[in-house]
């Protein structure tokens, strides 16, 4: 038997100790932890931002006069360029969505009684609904349900004020963010070679070496990604907004401008936008509505057979089904935020696993692989 030492009984009673204050003081240090995760969002918030601010800037550093680094005249007019092109694309996004959306909402609580009169009123809606289904629709009062859904809405603000105050948390995460991401983006190669020189010495130059690697196919998947997507939004928001004008819908450019930015979500973001293209034409007409739907199906097939495959796919070394995959495993996995990175993420997968495969396919035909080496240690 092992003899008890005095160090084993003070690590013992210190360990004893740190769960007493934990139970005892939990409340304090829950208020801690929260405080902690706090600054680690806004940490990545700031990461996230400037990841994508510095795509601009590289180009914008790349085509200026001067030298590039740290410090220099160069790379401050790069970023404050990059930052004001993309402060006007979002400009221009919400003062041209948000105002027709708002519009759109309350001219619909305003005729939904009479909109709803006009379709069931229709011979084409007669004929495929049955009776019952009529006569429960056209004997509902509408406008009363829409004052009881704005009485809900006044009375309701207060049982909100959580969601309220948790988003407010959220901005304020990522406007220290933003902070961030400006020391990051002014900073960059000496934070980088910092990051280098802490691995090499506190860990090992191969894992060094390895880290570079493998965060340089990251950043080469995700850049070409952004970029391609960007591009296949901004040809899809242009279709639809030629398709809508040749079609004499309402709000054509604004149309383009959703979808297109609903886009930069892979496979889904489009339809979610159409969705609300037809509920803001719905408030002029629901006819147009239902062209405005059927114009965009036949568009997104085109856009997804041709166009998508051959501007994201290829950029991204992904084709067939393989970005469906990754945005479904994605979004599965992360939610919204998976919707984002699962086709990126699936193509580093794909580069990895094909270089990979090109490095042991040029080893000698003895070599084993990797399930050979397992079976046979298991079997030792």
């Amino acid at each position: 038997m092992k003899d008890i030492t005095w160090k084993t009984c003070a690590r013992l009673g210190a360990t004893a100790l740190i769960v007493y204050l934990c139970i005892r003081y939990w409340g304090g240090i829950e208020s801690f932890l929260a405080i902690l995760l706090n600054g680690i969002a806004a940490i990545l918030a700031g990461i996230v931002i400037a990841y994508v601010v510095n795509i601009p800037m590289r180009f914008f550093e790349r085509v200026l006069p001067g030298e590039t680094g740290d410090g220099t005249r160069n790379r401050t007019f790069a970023m404050l360029l990059s930052i004001v092109c993309i402060v006007i694309v979002a400009l221009f996004v919400v003062l041209l969505v948000i105002p027709a959306l708002v519009d759109a909402v309350i001219a619909l609580a305003n005729d939904l009684p009479g909109i709803i009169e006009k379709v069931m009123g229709s011979d084409f809606i007669a004929t495929i609904l049955p009776a019952s289904i009529l006569d429960t629709i056209t004997g509902t009062d509408w406008g009363k349900i829409v004052d009881s859904i704005a009485t809900w809405l006044q009375s309701g603000i207060t049982s909100i004020l959580p969601e309220i105050a948790s988003f407010i948390g959220v901005a304020v995460a990522w406007i220290v963010g933003i902070l961030f991401a400006f020391w990051y983006l002014a900073e960059k190669d000496r934070l980088s070679a910092q990051c280098h020189r802490m691995v090499r010495n506190y860990l090992s130059p191969s894992l060094d070496e390895k880290l570079t690697r493998l965060l340089g196919i990251v950043d080469d998947c995700f850049h070409r990604f952004i970029v391609a997507q960007s591009l296949e939004a901004l040809i899809f928001g242009t279709i639809i907004t030629v398709v809508a004008l040749l079609l004499g819908l309402p709000y054509a450019t604004m149309l383009g401008v959703l979808i297109g930015v609903m886009s930069l979500i892979p496979m889904y973001g489009a339809y979610i936008g159409a969705i609300f293209g037809a509920f803001i034409i719905l408030a002029t007409s629901w006819q147009q509505a239902l062209v405005f739907l059927v114009a965009f199906i036949v568009v997104a097939q085109v856009e997804s057979n041709f166009v998508y495959n051959r501007v994201v796919g290829k950029r991204v070394g992904l084709t067939g089904m393989w970005p469906f995959i990754g945005v479904t495993l994605g979004t599965v996995l992360l939610g919204i935020p998976g919707a984002f990175v699962g086709v990126p993420i699936m193509s580093v997968i794909f580069q990895i696993v094909h270089e990979d495969l090109v490095k042991r396919e040029s080893l000698p035909e003895n070599t084993p692989t990797p399930l050979e080496r397992v079976q046979q240690k298991l079997s030792d």
